[in-house]
């Protein structure tokens, strides 16, 4: 279906990622390396959407110098989600997954949120905080600026970027973080 390569700004590193049909839905999968406080880090995820673009799984392997860590994240059927079997607090009945390393679940949000110009919305997503690698509600709003424009809001921290998307709605500039490099 999509496919593209980002390039880290911020530090040196690569990303590539495809989204392709699944049955019924679509499964956004990738890979991104980069240093990590100076060492390597490497992550690959995959995502899996329904046709309406709402996640119900997703898989995260890293590994960062001898640090390896496998996720299995799944929204169950009482809308709960779980974590290698855990259930996560606080996130129950939300739609969205979004991965902190990469704008792949930007991308996601965008497909499913559908906005027209000029349009808002404010949800919680399942988040993984890249940092402490654990799950948690994260408020964000996107607002669409124009036709490959959205400003996206992390409500309760107060960041804030304008993202730039192709026809498809595939992030091509994450300021200060992403940048597509072919697509």
């Amino acid at each position: 279906m999509r496919s593209t390569m980002w390039r880290r700004i911020d530090v040196p590193g690569m990303e590539a990622c495809s989204i392709n049909k699944d049955g019924t839905g679509s499964v956004i999968s990738g890979m991104a390396i980069y240093a990590c406080q100076n060492t390597p880090i490497r992550i690959g995820y995959s995502v899996a959407c329904t046709s309406d673009w709402e996640c119900g799984a997703a898989t995260v392997d890293r590994w960062v110098g001898e640090d390896n860590l496998k996720i299995a994240l799944q929204r169950l059927a009482d809308g709960r989600w779980s974590a290698n079997d855990q259930v996560i607090d606080g996130v129950d009945s939300l739609l969205d997954i979004d991965l902190g390393f990469t704008p792949a679940t930007n991308t996601n949000a965008i497909k499913r949120l559908k906005l027209a110009v000029g349009s808002s919305s404010e949800f919680s997503a399942v988040w993984l905080d890249d940092e402490s690698w654990t799950f948690k509600p994260l408020k964000q709003r996107y607002e669409r600026l124009s036709k490959d424009t959205y400003k996206y809001v992390s409500v309760d921290s107060g960041y804030e970027a304008e993202l730039t998307v192709d026809d498809f709605g595939l992030v091509q500039v994450y300021p200060e973080l992403w940048e597509t490099v072919n697509s």
